[in-house]
Parts: C-alpha cells; structure tokens; sequence
C-alpha cells in the first residue's frame, strides 16, 4: 500500500472528529486512504475498502492490517450492501472519484491517450462491454451526446463524426482521429475530454455516484461524516446538489405546488467552497492539481 493518496493530510483531519466505528473507503483503489486512515486512528475505526475494478483490488488488497477487510462492489451497490449486511456505527464515508496512475499507467486498460493499447475503458474488464464495442455500433447522434455532456468538447460534432467514419479500436488511432479534427495544439486537452466522455459513459460513473451518495448519506451515524474527492466539474456538480439536497435545501421552481426535489434535513454542509490541495502537494503530485474536496457531517 504504498500508493500516495491525493489530499491525505486533508482527509485524515475531516474524520479525526467522528466518533469511533466504521470507516467506508468507497474508492479503496490502491488502499492509500485506508493505509492513512489506520495508520492515523488505529483501532478508532474498522475500515471496509470498496472498489469497482477487482484488478486494483488484488493489488492494493495484499497485506492489509487486521482492521481493514475490502469487498468488490460498484457505488449503486454500496448503499445495499450496507442494509443487508446490518453494518451499523457507520462513522465515515470517502469517495475519491475517477482513475488512478496505476489504472492510467495500464496499456491494457485503454484509460490514457499516452499510451498504445485496446480501447477498453471498463473499470471491471470482467463485465459489460468496452468502448471500442460500444463506439462500434453508437450513432453519430448518441456520439455526440456522449462528448458534449461528459466530455464538454467543443468540437464534439467534428469529432464524433470522425469516429464513425473510422471506428476505432485502439487509442493510437483514437489519438490520431482526435488530433486529425482539433490539430496539435489543441490535442492534448481535446484528448483527454473525449477519453474522459468515453469512460464515464462507459462505467456510467455519473449515474452510479448520484445513486450512492443519495443511498449512503441517511446510512451514516449521527456525527460521521461523508467526503468526497472529485476531478472534474460534472463530478463535483453532482455532490455539490446532493449536499445541498441533503441539508434541506429545496430546488423545486415556483411553478410546484409542493416539493418534489427529493429535499430532506439530514446533513450539515462543512465546505460551502471546495477544499483545494495545497501547492506544494500539487507540484509533486500532477493529478492532485483539479482535485476538490468536499464534506459534510451527518445530523
């Protein structure tokens, strides 16, 4: 577990306050937040490390401290999971959304632009298709919907209709088609928004974080608290209306007769603005440099 966790020193302040019991690393990854989390509290908390891809499982999941016990599952699940278990005295909850360098570093996964490899996409390559099946047959129209709504791409229409006059399977050609639309000096910002399209559509990543952020928060005890670490603006939108959802804000119009935005009073928001890294963690970390923290305390 050697793997350095981004803002961990941010992290390990939130949850000192909250009372002893369960820690839920929901994003368990490399197991870095959960190594920090034990190292920090000892026996203050029974750790549960949740994870998606059963790769990063196998590899951050060797060697773990007796608190500290992982299940592969998908964010939809977790809240589920927890009901069924009886799991009680939850005390903390972290996501730390999207990839992590060991997923991106991965040839074979076909996360990263960089490197040559299959277009796959998948967080768990053992279930559903991977992104050069699902480009395979995606209209132009869907395709465009896809990079405009996940990726904010400017040329999103050009782009994706290149892709269907090509259909690539591999990120070379995918890099080539990209920097043949937007050419080279806009390349590497246009690549990674469009493989960044692809993935969450691929893993459904905006529908699973909404599920299980709505489904976890009542879950949590009273005193605990619900972090969450994201790296892009569609991410943070989504915990950032949850939050405010949760502590009973109301974002009906005028036009209701009564509230029907799923509003309730449970949680206090700790970060009206995000926390943001500092910036010497930013200089040796790069992909620590978007991150935005935020939390709340369950009531």
């Amino acid at each position: 577990m050697s793997h350095v966790p981004v803002m961990a020193g941010e992290i390990a302040e939130i949850f000192a306050a909250v009372p002893d019991g369960i820690f839920i690393d929901a994003t368990f990854g490399l197991g870095g937040h959960s190594a920090v989390i034990s190292k920090s509290f000892g026996r203050k908390f029974r750790i549960i490390g949740i994870d998606r891809d059963p790769e990063m499982l196998a590899r951050g999941g060797s060697d773990l401290p007796e608190n500290i016990k992982t299940r592969q599952m998908r964010f939809s699940e977790l809240p589920a999971f927890i009901e069924n278990s009886k799991i009680s005295s939850i005390s903390g909850v972290l996501f730390d959304l999207g990839l992590n360098s060991a997923q991106l570093d991965d040839e074979a996964r076909g996360f990263s632009f960089t490197h040559p490899g299959p277009i796959d996409m998948r967080f768990d390559r053992t279930s559903g298709p991977t992104a050069a099946e699902l480009i395979a047959k995606t209209s132009e129209s869907d395709l465009i919907r896809i990079l405009k709504e996940y990726g904010q791409e400017r040329q999103a229409r050009a782009i994706a209709r290149a892709i269907v006059r090509e259909r690539p399977n591999d990120t070379q050609s995918m890099a080539l088609l990209i920097k043949g639309v937007v050419g080279p000096q806009r390349f590497t910002k246009s690549a990674a928004r469009i493989f960044q399209a692809l993935r969450i559509y691929v893993n459904r990543e905006l529908e699973e974080l909404k599920t299980a952020l709505s489904g976890v928060a009542p879950l949590v005890d009273t005193g605990g608290r619900l972090a969450v670490i994201s790296y892009h603006s569609l991410e943070d939108g989504i915990v950032k209306r949850q939050f405010l959802l949760d502590s009973g804000k109301c974002f009906c119009g005028p036009a209701e007769p009564r509230c029907v935005c799923g509003k309730r009073k449970i949680l206090k928001i700790m970060t009206r603005k995000p926390l943001t890294p500092a910036l010497e963690e930013m200089e040796r970390n790069p992909r620590a440099r978007s991150a935005k923290l935020r939390y709340a305390e369950r009531i």
